[in-house]
């Protein structure tokens, strides 16, 4: 797994410019080593644990279609991703503006987008190993953890940590970190600013869709 497939899969070109620091510093969560701690610890990295599991079913399917492929990523981003979250801060304030339909096409767009990227980084891997860490990590704001990671194979590994948040819906991802400490919803702000500035949800909407079609080729 090169490295280029982890800028693709956190939504970096290879010329971005742009290197963002995670806003909040994070320290270990003090585990008392019983069962209840464990149990508990399981259940924050359940969303990313869903989300590997599906990966690594891709991997080892090489006959699925793409439509095969897209319905178990699809599934698994339901059960790990907080979608709504992770666009509304990655539009930014531009995102309480738009109307309950402007919101659902965005939401949509996205997340077609992501599963593109997904599929595009992992689907015709075969080595590729994904581990988590046994230790959360807390981060100082809200109730976010954090589940370090690690993607790649032999000594090309990269650390990819993710940011969850306790839902209604239980644990969800709303935020990726690459290296373990640049945003992918801070970065893809950057990327969405000028776009949303020009033509609005629409314009995102369009521009979402062809980045889709773009990984759909590769």
């Amino acid at each position: 797994m090169k490295l280029q497939h982890f800028l693709l899969l956190c939504g970096f070109t290879l010329t971005s410019a742009i290197t963002v620091q995670a806003q909040a510093q994070v320290q270990h969560t003090q585990t008392s080593g019983n069962m209840s701690a464990t149990n508990n610890q399981d259940v924050v990295k359940a969303p990313v644990m869903r989300l590997y599991q599906a990966l690594n079913t891709i991997q080892k399917s090489a006959g699925n279609s793409l439509v095969q492929n897209e319905a178990i990523l699809n599934q698994a981003l339901d059960n790990s991703y907080d979608f709504p979250a992770i666009v509304g801060k990655t539009v930014g304030y531009r995102y309480n503006s738009f109307t309950p339909q402007e919101k659902t096409a965005v939401l949509e767009a996205f997340k077609k987008y992501t599963i593109a990227r997904y599929l595009s980084s992992f689907a015709n891997e075969k080595d590729t190993q994904f581990k988590i860490s046994p230790d959360v990590k807390t981060g100082t704001t809200g109730n976010k953890q954090i589940v370090s990671t690690t993607i790649g194979s032999g000594n090309d590994t990269t650390p990819i940590n993710y940011i969850v948040q306790n839902t209604p819906q239980g644990w969800r991802i709303v935020d990726v970190l690459l290296n373990g400490n640049i945003s992918q919803t801070a970065v893809q702000h950057g990327d969405f600013s000028s776009t949303l500035a020009k033509g609005g949800s629409q314009a995102l909407v369009e521009m979402l869709n062809k980045k889709t079609q773009s990984f759909n080729r590769k």
